[in-house]
């Protein structure tokens, strides 16, 4: 998916404002995963970058991550923070009832959403909109941030729904100028 080298790529966004990387190697086999968690850790080392793992604790337990970003189909959230507390956990919410299994499971985050369409996933639980996100952000002690189908030109959409951050994926690994694109979604996630 990425348009560029990953060196190439992993400078220009954070050189662009990015401030977490998440390995998300849907479908590769965990070998490869690891590889590639280790160059993404020596690319952001010295940097003010969190690196997340995404749905793999073993991994992120391996390549000495920082954090792991659970959901549904991972394992239990409240049995990976029970076994590895020295992780920061993110948790992907898509409903009230997953924002009680954040913040009951000790999640230190929510991903929310998806807060759009996207085709970065197969099994896409429902897209919850705006409203959706409100709903979940207005009831959540957890810092939360907007998942699925972000980009620079619906960011504005997201504006005033007590969000932290959003997360991007294809925005910006599809595209052609990472730095710019970078650059300019941070702007806007800083006016969130």
């Amino acid at each position: 998916m990425l348009q560029m080298p990953l060196d190439e790529f992993i400078q220009a966004a954070v050189e662009g404002g990015v401030t977490a990387i998440q390995l998300r190697n849907k479908g590769k086999d965990i070998r490869s995963s690891i590889i590639t968690g280790y160059r993404i850790m020596e690319l952001i080392e010295g940097k003010d970058i969190l690196f997340v793992v995404n749905d793999r604790i073993d991994a992120a337990f391996t390549l000495g991550a920082e954090a792991v970003h659970l959901g549904i189909k991972d394992i239990p959230l409240a049995s990976a923070v029970d076994t590895w507390a020295e992780m920061v956990y993110g948790y992907s919410c898509n409903s009230l009832e997953d924002l009680e299994t954040a913040v009951n499971g000790g999640a230190s985050y929510i991903g929310v959403g998806p807060a759009f369409h996207t085709d970065t996933k197969k099994d896409l639980r429902p897209v919850i909109g705006t409203e959706g996100i409100r709903l979940i952000t207005e009831r959540s002690p957890l810092p939360a941030i907007a998942i699925g189908g972000i980009k620079a030109s619906n960011m504005k959409n997201l504006k005033g729904l007590g969000l932290s951050g959003v997360a991007v994926s294809s925005a910006l690994c599809a595209s052609g100028d990472p730095y710019c694109d970078a650059k300019l979604m941070r702007e806007l996630a800083e006016e969130l």
